[in-house]
């Protein structure tokens, strides 16, 4: 269970979830259903879907990765 805690906390010291890591994993998680369900033929989904939610998904958890870099540079300093 920590490691789930730990994927979405953003500060661990303030204990802060991540509402961009979280929206990150949400949305790929659906993009994973969506093809679980097409592949198994419930439905046809259209492939603007997939694109469209892995790329939400990858802009929300790089900005998350990219705020976390910038964060630690400037603790550095």
């Amino acid at each position: 269970m920590g490691f789930f805690k730990d994927i979405f906390t953003e500060d661990k010291i303030d204990n802060k979830y991540s509402s961009k890591r979280t929206l990150g994993v949400l949305s790929g998680f659906l993009a994973c259903i969506a093809f679980v369900v097409d592949g198994l033929h419930f439905y046809t989904i259209n492939e603007s879907l997939f694109d469209s939610l892995l790329i939400y998904s990858g802009a929300m958890l790089g900005v998350s990765v990219l705020k976390s870099f910038a964060t630690k540079n400037k603790k550095e300093e």
